[in-house]
């Protein structure tokens, strides 16, 4: 009782700050579609960014309003009856987004404070934003990442911690080899432009950071999968499947999400507003990445759900199993046609009283009857047969004895 308590009390706080964490950054968008220009300098670009970037914070707004939802529905008992897929997806894309910011902010807040210096490149608040935004909306970006992620702990081990405990032995890989070389092919062009990009001496320090932070988890991804596919842990081995699992599947869902969030960006003009490359070679490059991040995305879920199918055959084996032994047990002692005899006695009720209140008593006719004056007619069964008389069951010539008399 204690646990539940508890895991209620680290749902409810998780919750909360989950949604503390949404609330600045949608007062600061909901500001700039309405038309105001909280945090933002004069002489930006973001002060005139046209319908593209009007767009690109409407979607944003309707994509942290997400969030809320996501949260009532891991944290509400309805969440649990919802199917999987309705919750997996906007918890793959939550992990997408904000993995590479939970990573690389504090990095980035950890080296400008060491360089005692305020932030470069995008971040830079002569440019685009005051410094205090960036500060904001990214500590609040951090803080929803760290909330939703336990959230999903909670929730998966109630609903499927069992399969997610289980050894990570290899699964079934029938054409998934193909599959994944694909992927590899495709992410390649991506992971070259993230480490060209963060081994750059002359790019600025932020912005090598956020590379370095892309060059990892396309990393994590490759061997992630490969590990969860043809890893080949012996049986015996200790190792469980979700740490493979969930950093195979957040380095995917960043390759995935990230990769389209960016091509979006370059294809609607709103990237370049915030100094995003948007040139034909790095459109094709986040192309690339958001298909690799979508192959590997695939080959994880074929993999999770062959798992969850062998599972549920082996319960179901065993239940038929269990049923076959209970079936083979000793039965009790019969009676002569092979059943229980059944058990009619009461408690404080001679058994012959019993037998007797058991057995119907026969039919009889109307005639039957004693008549007033006459003696009184026989009651045992045996006798009440006799007056029956025949099969028919109605009187035999002559009438009853009392009648002859």
């Amino acid at each position: 009782m204690d646990d539940m308590d508890d895991m209620d009390r680290a749902r409810a706080a998780l919750a909360a700050g989950a949604v503390t964490a949404c609330l600045p950054y949608l007062t600061l968008k909901l500001n700039w579609l309405a038309g105001g220009h909280l945090g933002i300098p004069e002489g930006s670009p973001l002060r005139d960014g046209g319908a593209a970037l009007w767009s690109v914070n409407a979607l944003t707004v309707a994509m942290d309003a997400t969030v809320l939802l996501l949260v009532l529905a891991l944290v509400r008992p309805f969440g649990q009856r919802l199917p999987g897929l309705l919750l997996a997806l906007p918890l793959w894309g939550a992990a997408g987004l904000l993995g590479p910011i939970a990573v690389a902010f504090p990095l980035q807040a950890v080296t400008g404070v060491l360089r005692s210096g305020g932030g470069s490149g995008d971040g830079d608040p002569g440019r685009l934003l005051e410094g205090w935004v960036w500060t904001l909306v990214y500590t609040g970006f951090t803080l929803q990442a760290l909330a939703l992620g336990g959230l999903f702990a909670l929730y998966v081990r109630r609903r499927w911690g069992a399969l997610l405990r289980s050894p990570l032995r290899t699964g079934a890989t029938e054409g998934a080899a193909a599959w994944a070389a694909v992927a590899v092919l495709a992410v390649l062009p991506a992971a070259v432009s993230h480490t060209d990009f963060a081994l750059d001496s002359g790019g600025a320090g932020d912005r090598r950071i956020v590379e370095a932070t892309f060059a990892a988890y396309t990393v994590l991804a490759v061997l992630g999968t490969a590990r969860l596919l043809h890893g080949g842990t012996p049986r015996r081995s200790r190792a469980r499947l979700w740490p493979t699992l969930i950093t195979a599947g957040t380095a995917s869902a960043v390759l995935a999400c990230w990769g389209g969030w960016l091509l979006l960006g370059s294809l609607s003009g709103g990237g370049r507003t915030v100094g995003q490359h948007d040139d034909r070679a790095a459109e094709w490059t986040y192309a690339a990445q958001l298909l690799a991040g979508l192959l590997f995305t695939a080959l994880l879920a074929r993999a999770l759900r062959r798992r969850a199918a062998v599972r549920s055959a082996r319960l179901r084996a065993a239940a038929s199993r269990a049923v076959v032994h209970r079936a083979d047990a000793p039965r009790p002692a019969t009676g002569r046609t092979g059943s229980p005899r059944p058990v009619t006695r009461q408690a404080g009720v001679p058994e012959a009283a019993t037998h007797r209140a058991a057995t119907p008593p026969a039919p009889t006719h109307q005639a039957d009857a004693p008549r007033a004056g006459t003696a009184q007619a026989a009651t045992t069964p045996r006798a009440a047969a006799g007056r029956a008389g025949g099969a028919g069951g109605g009187p035999q010539p002559g009438g009853t004895p009392a009648s002859r008399r």
